[in-house]
């Protein structure tokens, strides 16, 4: 098949190169392998320049300047695309966001919605008056879709859209590594204080006897900084910036646990990539990442509540038992989620959808 995918973020993207951008390489990278003609559009960022990779044809609209412009400009510039081009391909898939609507479904029949998090009254609670459009458009824009696919049972539950459940996956390399003990706090992701709960983080760690790594990249890299600096955690918190490939692997190898602070998810693929490595979580108590504290590979702390996230800490520290056992189990989960079943199921529901039509 020939397929678009339309999805702002993307793996470089210095703003928000998160877990969609991660699925979306994922999971194309191994359907072009089996022969599928795949083309990928995104949002500029600086330095953005058109390329081709695993198969894959990456190309970036809008205006790269900065963040706001980026993502407003994309969705301008995608909509154009699709006008010109979308009767081109076999298929579409748009990865949606309340910032960029793109509308692909008025211009191919074969169009699928991808959904992730559902951000609801955080949007307002970051942006206040100017959120209430976005969050309109959160709430009705998905459910004039037919075909959907949500990364979760909770991510359908909250959008209330009836659609295909296709999970984020792993990497099989991690269940061969070996599983180490490490000997700091590990946090992986976007580099979003609110989104990502950081600043929870550096409230719960201030009385914690131990070393904190925090690896990611993000448009809240300055604000980081500054917390760091006013909170007197410089000799506490270390900034690894972004890692991939085995850098990744070894930050997550190193690190005695993971914690997610996060106010809200959509699946969590780091969860599952610590999981596969032999490393427990602790986590937010939000129902996106339940399924961490229910199949026993993590313990859980009150959303936004940093003592309780301190509490969490101090309860691992000294069971230090949990942390092997959880361990353990996190990696019998993990495996049943690697990125080339995914991607079977994936491409098993593309076809449903191209056949119908």
């Amino acid at each position: 098949m020939k397929i678009l995918h339309l999805i702002y973020d993307h793996i470089n993207n210095p703003w928000v190169g998160g877990g969609g951008a991660v699925r979306c390489f994922e999971i194309n990278k191994r359907l072009a392998r089996k022969g599928h003609d795949i083309t990928i559009v995104s949002g500029k960022y600086p330095e953005a320049k058109d390329y081709e990779a695993e198969g894959l044809k990456f190309r970036f609209l809008g205006n790269g300047r900065n963040y706001v412009l980026s993502v407003f400009s994309y969705a301008y510039e995608s909509i154009k695309f699709l006008k010109r081009y979308a009767k081109e391909y076999d298929i579409t898939v748009e990865d949606f966001a309340p910032w960029n609507p793109l509308f692909s479904k008025f211009f191919h029949k074969r169009t699928i919605l991808q959904l992730h998090q559902k951000e609801g009254i955080n949007i307002f609670r970051r942006y206040f008056i100017l959120g209430i459009p976005f969050m309109i458009i959160e709430a009705l824009y998905p459910k004039s879709y037919k075909k959907i696919i949500t990364v979760s049972e909770e991510s359908k539950g909250k959008f209330n859209v009836n659609a295909k459940v296709i999970s984020n996956g792993i990497s099989e390399e991690l269940l061969k590594e070996k599983i180490s003990r490490g000997e700091y706090i590990g946090y992986l992701g976007r580099i979003d204080m609110y989104h990502k709960g950081l600043d929870v983080l550096l409230d719960a760690i201030t009385d914690i006897d131990l070393s904190v790594y925090i690896a990611g990249k993000g448009k809240d890299e300055g604000i980081l900084r500054e917390m760091i600096n006013r909170k007197g955690l410089k000799d506490k918190v270390r900034l690894i910036g972004f890692v991939s490939g085995k850098d990744k692997i070894d930050f997550i190898k190193n690190a005695l646990f993971i914690v997610m602070p996060s106010r809200y998810e959509a699946q969590g693929i780091v969860a599952l990539e610590a999981a596969a490595l032999g490393k427990p979580l602790i986590v937010s108590d939000i129902p996106e990442l339940r399924y961490v504290t229910e199949n026993g590979f993590g313990i859980s702390f009150r959303s936004e509540d940093a003592e309780s996230l301190r509490q969490a800490i101090e309860y691992l520290l000294k069971n230090e038992h949990l942390i092997e056992e959880m361990g353990l189990r996190g990696r019998r989960y993990a495996a049943k989620f690697t990125w080339d079943k995914i991607a079977d199921e994936y491409e098993k529901y593309l076809y449903e959808v191209f056949e119908e039509e």
